[in-house]
């Protein structure tokens, strides 16, 4: 089912109505699929079905161009805090993130991609950023977390998947230590 499927709804507004069918952009072509809930994330809308996938706002038939994003300055602290714990509590529940459509993967896209933009931006709003000190005591305990499950992985021979999975996460994690001690040293 790789061609486009027609539309099955007036175009009239937006978002499309609860319960209604919706038709989305997957990896395998076209899908439908019955909308349950459209929230605001982070930076854009997410569109939850009621089999529990959610879908980017950009992969929905019918999305208004151009696109509305939340601008990074009106994410507040306790916004962000509670993402972090939702992302944190997915990843010590073993939740993969590769899985598509599911909503680990949604909550990290939208926090990768807020993330960006803040740096992008210059940190927006100095008293919502962390300061640089903050940072990297808070990439220090999630290398901790992260080693931590590694170990745990590779005492009980878990899977490869989930191992290469927690020593990628510490790799980019330690990238990011050396970009921000780079950052130290030209400053």
């Amino acid at each position: 089912m790789n061609e486009m499927p027609e539309a099955n709804r007036a175009k009239e507004h937006w978002p499309p109505e609860r319960g209604g069918i919706v038709s989305f952009k997957s990896g395998d072509g076209w899908q439908t699929g019955v909308l349950k809930d459209v929230r605001w994330g982070l930076v854009w809308r997410d569109f939850v079905l009621d089999d529990g996938r959610v879908i980017p706002e950009i992969k929905i038939q019918g999305y208004p161009q151009p696109q509305a994003w939340r601008d990074v300055s009106e994410v507040t602290e306790a916004e962000r805090e509670a993402w972090e714990e939702r992302l944190a509590s997915m990843a010590a529940a073993g939740q993969d993130p590769r899985e598509r459509e599911h909503v680990f993967r949604a909550e990290l896209n939208q926090y990768l991609a807020y993330t960006y933009l803040r740096f992008r931006a210059g940190f927006g709003p100095a008293e919502q950023e962390p300061k640089p000190d903050d940072l990297r005591e808070r990439i220090r305990d999630a290398k901790r977390i992260v080693i931590g499950r590694l170990e745990e992985l590779l005492r009980v021979r878990s899977g490869a998947a989930e191992c290469e999975f927690a020593a990628y996460s510490l790799g980019r994690l330690k990238d990011l230590e050396v970009s921000l001690q780079m950052a130290d040293a030209n400053s």
